[in-house]
């Protein structure tokens, strides 16, 4: 009977206990978020930069530039950090890293890649771009980074590649260069189907299809990301939303 009242006593002083996840949030964290069926649906956890790859699985970096990986319903802490992250349509995870060097993931931790940068993306091929700190636009060719044409503040690589212009002018690439297509961002990501999904000056969500941007309702975001499959995930805030999945433990 002792021992029973003893482990019932840790377990009640236990319960009384704050939830590690909630009390280290940061206000510069942002909840995060999957688009379901019109929707966004809850994930315990916070962040400010996310990508998801091709299995639907997104990593996140939080405010204390941790590093988190999404694996059967819960996140789990990766080595290093980071000031972006980005998952390409191969699967393969760079980040910048927080003396703004390029990084690739090989499956155990990171490879010093060539470069720097504050924004990146990686395209369905796995070739990342990268924005550095003079807004130059740099696409990974060769073993190596090519400088491109234009300048920007954010990036976002796909079947096709956008960026958020030193303007915030949303433009898409073409055969002739940047096309401007009107609107204005913070961040972007290529969705599918040549697709965009955008995050402006307010928080609001927009979705570029049909040759013309949609609002999307509910969201207020500080970081998006969509794969070729349609899934997206936001870190920020949305309205109405509904809870899904477990609480995630961002520290140890």
């Amino acid at each position: 009977m002792r021992v029973r009242f003893f482990v019932a006593a840790v377990f009640v002083v236990l319960a009384m206990l704050p939830s590690p996840a909630a009390a280290q949030e940061r206000p510069s964290d942002g909840g995060i978020y999957r688009w379901n069926n019109g929707r966004w649906l809850q994930v315990e956890g916070f962040g400010t930069r996310i990508s998801v790859g091709p299995d639907g699985a997104p990593w996140v970096v939080n405010s204390r530039n941790e590093i988190y990986r999404w694996n059967r319903g819960g996140f789990d802490k990766m080595p290093g950090l980071a000031r972006d992250i980005a998952v390409g349509g191969d699967g393969t995870v760079w980040i910048i890293g927080t003396d703004e060097g390029v990084y690739k993931w090989n499956g155990s931790n990171w490879d010093r890649m060539e470069g720097q940068g504050v924004a990146i993306s990686v395209d369905r091929s796995g070739s990342p771009w990268v924005v550095n700190t003079s807004s130059e636009i740099y696409q990974w060719q060769g073993g190596r980074f090519v400088p491109r044409s234009g300048k920007a503040r954010d990036v976002g690589a796909g079947d096709e590649v956008w960026v958020i212009g030193t303007d915030n002018q949303i433009h898409r690439l073409g055969p002739n260069g940047w096309m401007a297509l009107g609107g204005r961002g913070e961040r972007i990501s290529a969705g599918a189907g040549g697709t965009a999904w955008v995050v402006n000056e307010s928080g609001e969500i927009w979705q570029w299809r049909d040759g013309e941007f949609h609002m999307v309702p509910g969201g207020n975001a500080m970081d998006i990301t969509a794969n070729a499959d349609g899934q997206v995930w936001i870190v920020g805030r949305a309205s109405g939303a509904s809870r899904g999945g477990r609480r995630q433990r961002f520290e140890p």
